[in-house]
């Protein structure tokens, strides 16, 4: 018995040290910005014992609040979060189930570095949680290089709401954006609250940015009108893509990735940090390669950013350059969805990845369709904190280089060079290369032999291609490219005052010139002696250049044309610009007023050039040039352009929120919108399109959710659209396009247990043309009259290009530390083809075979799957393994279409306009997945995958 005394009195004794071994401690608190005290959701709440080594960690939630329990009974807690200061309290633990409430912790923002989205100069414009009454998405940086994948960088933003991104053909850089239904030529990008959208057409370049992902610390679509304000192209909403500061957090990283179809990518960066003296830099460089995952999609990229700081007092100067030679093998030719059941193994596996733009030459593959450039980026930025309330912000910025994408010119009996292809569907380019050298030449059992075109005086006989055909079926094929000479610079001034504690003002200017020198350049002769120059004549073949160059950007950015001679045609595109700008901000209880408006007034001139090399020259003229070109100068054209916003935003408690907006823009047509043409000739029917909008929205943070909901209608008028071809360039406009986008949005994260996150998303829209549009041909008749305007039958169809229904939704899960897997699914519906307008004219094409209305598309969900794991090397030093596979489940989906042959429509491969009736495409089973084969189409990516290494230090 006494022994068993002993023998319980020890397990109690036991018991009793292991329940004080293990007691614990816990801490609450609440982390806030000690500015616009708002909760940091996503700050790191740490434990550790010897002040180096982590033992517990937290993530603070949506509402700023952290729950966190160690075993530990001494020892720090960190609060930290990237772009501001950490703050760590030392602790004792009694050992007794206590709970240790640290309160709210504010965090002071670290100007040396930028959190996600808030930057220290009042010349950039981002939106604030919860005060901005503005729509918005924000990505900060790990997320970006968690996330990216091999894709193209804009594909990041797929996930937001209202947002459909298309690889289009498939090509690096190709990739188009989508937002509320509007085109991505009616998105403003800026870089550092610079806009970088093109004046002379209206496009977006991503491919020559496509390296933003590297250097950007966060990037933030502000959906609809937008925060920024300055005078831009918005309509549709503003892309902000915020470089890092040089003053950024010291350390650097190498980043190396692989992938699918010879996918390699390779990075490297460091940062110096604030130095004591004031100085700063970081440095990054990157190199980016693949075969491509259609064929013959090769590509190559290299980027390389500087940035340069000096910060002392009041005054803050950053320096910084961004540039990404690259060139890229494209598929942009359009392949009907019978092509593709052609060259695959039937109406059930069509080959999705053929491309018609690339053969063989001499047994060398060979891309006919290639993009290339080098654009760099140079900006130079001065704040000046004058006091604690007012600041200036001074911006110059500037850019020069060259662009260009490939196309054939000529034919060979008639036919265009993706016309002769062989029995597998390749450009046959050894025949083309045979017949422009006068050789005999064998197609498809036939022989061919070209006449040669031009006799010198001592009886050479030459093979001269030019673009002119005329009567001519047989000019002869080359490969030219249409070249962008680009130079643009700038200025941005900006003061930003606290008026009261309540009230502030922000005014300012914005100036900027571009110069775009558009012209042709000879990429390679296929055999031939050379190519005339003379776009608008007969040619003599008596004047011809064989000076060619290849398809690739070149480190000297300030040499035209690639060093080769223009030909064609060779003009400027001229926009000077001047802007002002206000904005007034009013904080008073619960609201937030937001007020913006602005002005400005375009100078459009248009400057042709002929060709003086070749051509008689005036060497008397004023307009005689340095590069011996006769040249004619339109007059200034000016035209302005305005827009005005208003918003507020109602916080009704610490964690619901409503707000609206409304404005109008009246934005200035692009440059080849009032030059239609290859001449100085204005087109009489140009006017500014104008764009009125207003939305609602909704947000509730909780500790474990971060809802948003909004709504939105947007009605835009009087856009006009260039008529264009390779070969003619702008000849003629479609003009008086109206539509109305409407729609809701919900955006919702969760974490609903720990080390589970959830996301989704919804956008439902209802966008349709609202009027009929015109369309002018701008080529007058032989009597020097122009045509008379077709009516294009659009009003109430549906706008295509983009799902007008979509869903997404996310998980991801720490299975144990550092070790996470994730998954998203995205469904897209009520998606419609999005064809030319002017194939809407029933008098041109007919009753039977012009359009009536877009073609519905096939719904699709497409799942993204991640793997990723982080472990320490030592206290500073990281490495991040990642697998990233899209697509997981190789869909086979249709991402866009540009005809719409109905189903039920006739079928023109058996149409007899004798005939009573005539078959449709449903009655000669000419259907894929509903569709007619006959429509053109692109398909998304089957599965690809990338595996990333990352080492930071």
């Amino acid at each position: 018995m006494s022994f068993m005394k002993k023998i319980i009195g020890y397990l109690l004794l036991l018991l009793l040290v292991s329940f004080q071994g293990f007691s614990q401690t816990k801490f609450k608190g609440v982390v806030k910005d000690d500015k616009e005290k708002l909760s940091l959701f996503g700050a790191l709440v740490t434990i550790s014992a010897d002040g180096t080594t982590a033992v517990d960690q937290a993530t603070v939630d949506f509402d700023g609040t952290f729950s966190l329990t160690t075993t530990k009974t001494y020892g720090t807690v960190e609060v930290s979060m990237n772009g501001f200061i950490s703050k760590s309290f030392p602790f004792y633990g009694k050992g007794d189930e206590s709970t240790i409430d640290l309160g709210i912790i504010y965090l002071e923002e670290n100007t040396v570095t930028e959190r996600d989205i808030i930057v220290t100069t009042s010349s950039i414009d981002v939106i604030k949680d919860r005060k901005t009454p503005i729509s918005s998405s924000t990505m900060r940086n790990y997320e970006m290089r968690e996330k990216v994948s091999n894709k193209d960088f804009i594909e990041l933003t797929s996930h937001m709401p209202g947002v459909y991104t298309s690889r289009v053909g498939g090509g690096y850089g190709d990739t188009r954006m989508n937002v509320r239904g509007f085109e991505q030529n009616n998105i403003s990008p800026m870089i550092d609250g610079i806009p970088v959208y093109d004046l002379e057409a209206g496009i977006v370049d991503w491919a020559n940015i496509a390296s933003m992902n590297d250097v950007a610390s966060s990037i933030q679509l502000q959906r609809g009108l937008g925060a920024s304000k300055l005078v831009n192209s918005s309509v549709a909403g503003t892309f902000n893509m915020i470089l890092r500061d040089a003053n950024y957090d010291k350390g650097g990283f190498l980043y190396n990735a692989t992938g699918n179809n010879g996918y390699r990518k390779f990075v490297g960066s460091y940062a110096t940090g604030l130095l004591k003296s004031g100085f700063s830099a970081n440095v990054l460089l990157s190199a980016t390669s693949g075969d491509g995952y259609v064929a013959a999609t090769n590509f190559e990229a290299y980027s390389y950013y500087l940035a340069l700081g000096y910060k002392k007092g009041k005054h803050d100067f950053q320096f910084k350059v961004f540039g990404s030679p690259q060139w890229h093998n494209q598929r942009m030719s359009d392949i009907s969805l019978a092509t593709y059941i052609e060259r695959g193994n039937g109406v059930d596996d069509p080959n999705y990845k053929y491309n018609s733009d690339w053969g063989y030459l001499d047994n060398e593959q060979y891309a006919t369709k290639v993009n290339f450039g080098h654009k760099p980026l140079g900006i130079f930025q001065w704040d000046i904190n004058f006091t604690d309330k007012t600041q200036l912000s001074a911006k110059l910025y500037g850019s020069k280089g060259t662009s260009g994408s490939t196309n054939f010119s000529g034919r060979i009996l008639g036919a265009s060079g993706n016309q002769l292809t062989n029995e597998v569907g390749q450009i046959d380019l050894d025949f083309i290369n045979q017949y422009n050298s006068g050789e005999v030449a064998e197609y498809f059992g036939s022989y061919y032999q070209r006449d040669p075109n031009y006799a010198d005086v001592d009886g050479n006989l030459y093979y001269i291609n030019s673009v002119w055909s005329g009567a001519n079926t047989t000019n002869g094929i080359s490969l030219l490219s249409e070249i962008t000479n680009q130079t643009f610079y700038g200025g941005i001034l900006n003061l930003s005052t606290q008026l009261t504690k309540n009230l502030k003002l922000n005014y300012g200017l914005d100036a900027r010139k571009t110069v775009y020198n558009k012209t042709r350049i000879v990429n390679d002769l296929f055999g031939a002696d050379g190519y005339d120059p003379d776009y608008f004549t007969t040619p003599s073949y008596s004047l011809y250049t064989n000076n060619t160059a290849l398809p690739e950007p070149i480190l000297d950015f300030t040499k035209k044309n690639l060093g080769a001679t223009p030909v064609d045609y060779k003009y400027d595109a001229k926009i000077a610009y001047l802007g002002s700008f206000a904005q007034i901000e009013w904080d008073i209880w619960r609201f937030n007023f937001l007020a913006q408006g602005g002005f400005n007034r375009q100078f459009i001139q248009r400057v042709a050039y002929t060709l003086g090399e070749y051509e008689e020259s005036v060497p008397g003229s004023d307009n005689y040039d340095i590069d011996n070109n006769y040249s004619v100068a339109t007059s200034e054209l000016p035209i302005d352009g305005y827009n005005a916003k208003f918003g507020v935003n109602f916080n009704i408690t610490s964690k619901h929120n409503i707000w609206a907006n409304t404005g109008f823009v009246s934005r200035p047509p692009v440059f080849v919108t009032v030059y239609s043409g290859l001449n100085n000739d204005i087109n009489p029917n140009y006017r500014n399109e104008k764009f009125k909008s207003i939305e609602v929205g909704y947000g509730f943070r909780s500790r474990s959710v971060s809802l948003n909901i909004s709504a939105y209608s947007s009605d835009h008028k009087d856009s006009e659209t260039p008529y264009y071809t390779p070969e003619l360039g702008n000849f003629g406009t479609t003009s008086g396009i109206n539509r109305v986008n409407r729609g809701i949005e919900l955006d919702v994260t969760a974490a609903p247990i720990r080390k589970l996150i959830l996301n989704g998303t919804l956008s439902v829209g209802e966008w349709k043309y609202s009027s009929n549009a015109i369309f002018q041909d701008l080529r007058p008749d032989t009597s020097g009259n122009l045509l008379e305007p077709s009516i294009l039958l659009i009003d109430g169809q549906k706008i295509g290009g983009a799902p007008q229904l979509m869903a997404s939704l996310g998980a991801e899960y720490e299975f144990f530390k550092n070790f996470r897997l994730g998954s998203n699914i995205k469904y897209s519906d009520r998606m419609y083809s999005s064809p030319a307008l002017e194939r809407y004219d029933p008098v041109f094409y007919g009753d039977v075979f012009a359009f009536k209305a877009p073609v519905r598309l096939p719904s699709f969900a497409v799942t993204d799957a991640f793997a990723s794991y982080r472990f320490r090397v030592n206290v500073t030093n990281f490495i991040d393994l990642r697998l990233n596979v899209d697509n997981i489940l190789n869909r086979k989906y249709i991402s866009e279409s540009n005809t719409s042959y109905q189903a039920d429509s006739v079928d023109p491969s058996t149409y007899d306009p004798s005939a009573p009736s005539n078959a449709t495409f449903r009655d000669n089973g000419n259907l894929y997945n509903g569709l007619a084969t006959r429509n053109n189409a692109f398909f998304g990516l089957g599965r690809t995958w990338n595996f990333t290494v990352r080492y930071e230090f």
